[in-house]
C-alpha cells in the first residue's frame, strides 16, 4: 500500500525548509567572514613566496569547500521550500558565485594580480547577498 502525503505535510515540510534557509543564509554569513578573517591571517603570515605556493592560506582554501557547501544547501532548501523566485534566484548566484567564480579568479589571480583582487570583490558580493538572504529570511523563523 502506498502512502500519500496531504497538503498539511507539504505545508509543515516547506516551513520547516524556509526556516533550515533562514539558518543556512545566517551559517553563510558567519562562514564569509571567516573566510575574510582566514585570508587575513594566511596573507600577513607569507614570507616571500608566491602566493600559489604558501601553506599559510590552506586554512582559508580549505574551508572554502564550506562555504560552497552552505550556499548549494541553501539553494536546495529554497527550492524545497518553494519559497520566492527571489531567494531562489539569489541562492543559485551565491552559489555559482563562492563555487565557480571564486576558483578562477583565485587561480587567475596566479598570473594576474588584479584578477585576484576581484577575488576579494567577488567575496564581498557574496557577503553583501548572503547578508541580505539572512535579512531577508528572518521572517521565515517568525512563521508558526
Amino acid at each position: 500500500m502506498t502512502e500519500t502525503t496531504t497538503g498539511s505535510d507539504t505545508a509543515g515540510g516547506a516551513k520547516t525548509a524556509d526556516k533550515v534557509f533562514a539558518y543556512l543564509a545566517a551559517l553563510l554569513v558567519l562562514c564569509v567572514i571567516v573566510q575574510f578573517f582566514l585570508a587575513g591571517l594566511g596573507v600577513w603570515g607569507i614570507d616571500q613566496h608566491k602566493i600559489g605556493d604558501a601553506k599559510q592560506l590552506d586554512a582559508h582554501r580549505g574551508f572554502a569547500g564550506a562555504v560552497a557547501l552552505v550556499a548549494i544547501l541553501m539553494f536546495i532548501t529554497a527550492l524545497i521550500s518553494r519559497t520566492s523566485k527571489t531567494r531562489i534566484w539569489v541562492s543559485i548566484l551565491i552559489a555559482v558565485l563562492a563555487e565557480v567564480v571564486q576558483s578562477l579568479l583565485a587561480s587567475g589571480g596566479e598570473h594576474q594580480h588584479w584578477v585576484g583582487g576581484l577575488h576579494v570583490i567577488d567575496g564581498l558580493i557574496i557577503l553583501g547577498l548572503a547578508g541580505w538572504m539572512h535579512r531577508d529570511s528572518r521572517a521565515l523563523l517568525k512563521r508558526g
